[in-house]
């Protein structure tokens, strides 16, 4: 399958969205079957999952039955399956004529799919639900870095409202880090955060600090004006920062649950959500082993170090070349990064690489 599968948390409560697109058919068959696999197995899902096949261009027969097995495998965990299409459209009539029964019904709309697949049970019976699955998962987990994984991968699940998701972590020396893989602008606003000195985050994870930090406007908020400006840069207007629990395997290692969404779209609900994942994330620390943990805050570091040289060597090029002082050069790359959606630490190694980026157009 040519494309992509992308996971959108809508409706996450009652249906999880996966959609697809490109072509699904023989040579794209197995791949497809794995990614879908993917996108599910490590989330505690709601009991019904929707393949959105709006954009598949090409479905065969092998495709459909692809499709099919994956209907099969989630229904032996009591996940149901469903596909959004239009009834008459020709990749549905492919569906229909090729599986048996309802493994897989076409609905048009995703309202449609969720009345016809009410989920048994309560929104907190199945919120429970999601919580076990993800405690089983935690113990399955072989690395803390995996369990936080997990924590951050269930989060967009079980907060319909968040966007984007990160943890963050600071050691007993005051440093504060990401210690898991997540989407660059989220990245990016935790280490606005970092640099200023200023954010939610750090409000959440330090010593002593608020149980959880909330700001619904962040385009008027007075609190933290970098994050704030570089959060609304990305179209995000609200955050929410949960305290995780202090650790006392090392000792003075605290941190953070963050939740960024658009303004005004975080409910109590997800802030009480927020704390049962937070209370998971910490529970995964607690059992991680200390030289595991050292490994993390290393790992960190030395990238921090490689990023700030090789920032301070951007910024002396810029100087150099533009007559900027320091504080310019390091505002045109900030500037830069934000308006590529690139790491500014790549758009730092980009310009040290290749010395007449970002310089001024000659003059003839």
């Amino acid at each position: 399958m040519t494309g992509h599968v992308e996971v959108l948390p809508m409706d996450a409560e009652q249906a999880l969205v996966l959609r697809l697109s490109g072509t699904l058919e023989t040579g794209t068959a197995p791949a497809a079957l794995a990614r879908l696999l993917d996108a599910t197995v490590t989330l505690p899902p709601p009991h019904l999952v929707i393949l959105d096949l709006r954009d598949v261009d090409t479905l065969s027969a092998a495709g459909v039955r692809t499709l099919g097995e994956f209907a099969v495998r989630r229904a032996r965990e009591g996940v149901r399956s469903a596909v959004l299409l239009d009834p008459g459209a020709l990749n549905a009539r492919i569906l229909r004529s090729t599986l048996p029964g309802d493994t897989l019904p076409v609905h048009a709309s995703v309202d449609e799919a969720i009345d016809s697949h009410d989920a048994e049970g309560t929104s907190e019976e199945r919120l429970g639900g999601q919580l076990a699955a993800l405690t089983r998962v935690l113990l399955d987990a072989t690395t803390v870095t995996q369990a936080l994984n997990h924590v951050v991968a269930a989060t967009t699940v079980v907060v319909p409202h968040a966007r984007l998701v990160s943890i963050t972590l600071r050691d007993a020396a005051g440093r504060f880090f990401t210690p898991v893989e997540i989407p660059d602008i989220a990245a990016d606003l935790d280490d606005v955060q970092y640099r200023t000195g200023s954010g939610p985050c750090l409000d959440a994870a330090a010593p002593g600090g608020p149980a959880y930090s909330l700001d619904q406007d962040l385009a008027r908020s007075p609190a933290w004006p970098q994050f704030a400006a570089a959060a609304t840069a990305h179209g995000l207007g609200a955050v929410l920062s949960t305290a995780l629990l202090p650790s006392s395997r090392p000792a003075g290692l605290t941190g953070a649950l963050n939740i960024y969404a658009h303004r005004d779209g975080i409910t109590p609900t997800d802030r009480h959500r927020a704390l049962l994942l937070a209370t998971h994330a910490s529970l995964a620390l607690e059992h991680a082993r200390v030289a595991e943990l050292a490994e993390l805050e290393r790992t960190h570091l030395r990238r921090a170090v490689e990023s700030r040289d090789v920032i301070g060597q951007a910024k002396g090029i810029l100087m150099a070349r533009q007559g900027l002082s320091a504080d310019a050069a390091f505002a045109l790359l900030r500037r830069t990064s934000q308006e590529l959606n690139v790491k500014l630490g790549e758009i730092a190694e980009a310009l040290v690489d290749n010395r007449g980026a970002l310089s001024p157009p000659r003059k003839d």
